[in-house]
């Protein structure tokens, strides 16, 4: 891509029939936005399906309003608890708003798009972005990624709102959607870091972003997410011991620089290898467009935090969506290039691969149960089992008089509590005696072993630490999960007059 773009501005430079040079307008790219978000839609409700942990894990948040969570801030709680009075709380429900904000996210891109390189540029931004390979696999789940892309989006656009003219109605745009982003997830904070940082390596923008007004939107993203901040100060402030131990745990000991290219490596298939190659080509061989100036500044908005999520990898662990705030304005300058570019191959490879991709994942969705996964594809095993599991934990429960069930372990109490959500049988989970919540659960539902024993069944512990309890086996039920490799988990209880103490 270091061959020389072409000035879209200038028509006497523009090649004859060019199809990415189009200008199709909104309404075509809203009709084609919204024929993907319903196809996807169509696809959640066609989809066998389970929620996986995680996303059960939020569902069971949402069932209780508070303004913040053991490992997340509130905003996704609070939009699943708003989606599933509406539509009702099974699988589909629980992520049938996340079509609708990925392509709402890909609209407010395409018209900051437009803003910056014109029509051409903003339509093919809105559909290359909705088509992403990380953007279709995200839309078919309930995570943080979604709402906290939008917002961002919404920010980003207030920044050059704020370029082009400031007042305080791009600051207010910002303040909010900021605040509401960090209500999503902390990672909302790199957005102001950054500009800041444009600031620095661009001193012509200072006159317009040091002002007034930027206090006034960093006011009113503090007031937003102050009641969070609250939150977690009576609570030991859960969620920042939660993303600085368990999410970033800096060590020695876990130097690995093998996990920092992984991550790397893997956003050529988050972005597709034509818009994130389009991305390096900018920053290493300094590809531009027509707009150099705009072009280094949405770079400045997204490779440092990309540089950043590497150097976590190399220190300790990077998940590959963690460097999903580096594209908003990334896609942006990549599509730029892309459209600009005077080889056609670029464009028609993101386009069909991506498209094709995205065809795939929705067929996928739709149509294959992930109990067929093989046993290595936990990721997909993991959205299988758990109403046959609960089915059958409920009927021996039933037929054992049992009055509430103990569960060990985050990712099975919060599989297990979903599915038996209509149930009417508390389900808990085990925290040792003595020890600190390590998951919200323990926080919320704590069962020490001192706790009452008439009634209750053990499931999802191994039996030396059933023994130690005090605990028996008294059968074992049926349970295809992704972390039982015969189909069955053993079942323990306590006898009658509630068993000995440990």
């Amino acid at each position: 891509m270091t061959l020389p773009t072409i000035d879209l501005r200038d028509p006497r430079k523009r090649p004859a029939e060019r199809f990415q040079d189009r200008s199709f307008g909104i309404g075509w790219l809203l009709a084609v936005l919204a024929a993907i978000a319903i196809l996807r839609l169509i696809a959640l409700f066609l989809s066998p399906s389970e929620l996986g942990f995680d996303e059960a894990q939020y569902f069971l948040w949402s069932q209780h309003f508070d303004f913040g969570y053991f490992t997340k801030p509130p905003l996704i709680a609070w939009t699943i608890a708003a989606e599933t009075k509406v539509c009702g709380t099974g699988a589909a429900c629980v992520r049938s708003l996340v079509p609708l904000v990925n392509c709402a996210t890909a609209l407010v891109l395409a018209l900051l798009a437009r803003r910056l390189y014109g029509a051409a540029t903003g339509f093919w931004t809105g559909v290359f972005f909705a088509i992403m390979p990380g953007i279709a696999v995200s839309s078919f789940l309930m995570t943080t990624d979604p709402l906290l892309l939008f917002f961002w989006s919404l920010a980003l656009y207030a920044v050059i709102g704020q370029l082009d003219a400031p007042g305080i109605k791009p600051a207010l745009l910002f303040g909010i959607a900021a605040g509401l982003g960090l209500n999503a997830k902390y990672a909302m904070i790199y957005l102001p870091a950054l500009v800041a940082f444009a600031t620095v390596v661009m001193p012509k923008l200072r006159a317009k972003i040091w002002r007034r007004e930027s206090l006034l939107a960093l006011a009113v993203m503090l007031v937003l997410i102050a009641p969070n901040l609250i939150w977690n100060g009576l609570h030991g402030f859960a969620t920042f011991e939660h993303t600085a131990h368990d999410n970033i745990g800096w060590s020695l000991a876990r130097l690995n620089a093998q996990k920092g290219f992984e991550f790397l490596g893997a956003q050529f298939g988050i972005a597709g290898p034509v818009i994130f190659g389009a991305m390096v080509n900018a920053l290493v061989l300094r590809a531009r467009t027509e707009a150099p100036r705009t072009d280094v500044l949405l770079l400045l908005l997204s490779w440092p935090i990309l540089f950043a999520i590497t150097v976590q990898g190399f220190l300790a662990q990077a998940n590959v969506n963690w460097g999903a705030t580096a594209y908003p304005a990334g896609v942006i300058v990549a599509t730029a290039l892309v459209i600009r570019h005077r080889w056609r191959f670029f464009f028609w490879t993101n386009l069909i691969v991506c498209g094709a991709l995205s065809l795939a994942l929705l067929a996928g969705t739709a149509f294959f149960d992930p109990a067929m996964a093989p046993r290595a594809g936990k990721q997909l095993r993991q959205m299988a089992g758990w109403n046959e599991t609960a089915d059958n934990l409920q009927a021996f429960a039933d037929k054992a008089g049992a009055a509430r069930i103990v569960v060990e372990g985050r990712a099975l109490t919060a599989g297990i509590a979903y599915a038996m959500r209509d149930a009417g049988l508390p389900v808990l989970t085990y925290l040792p005696k003595g020890d600190g919540p390590s998951d919200g659960f323990q926080m919320d539902r704590p069962w020490n072993g001192d706790d009452v024993r008439a009634g209750t069944l053990l499931f999802g512990f191994d039996a030396d630490a059933a023994k130690r309890l005090g605990a028996h086996q008294l059968g074992s039920i049926g349970a295809p999960l992704y972390s039982s490799r015969t189909g069955t988990m053993p079942v323990y209880g306590f006898s009658a007059d509630g068993g000995d103490k440990p």
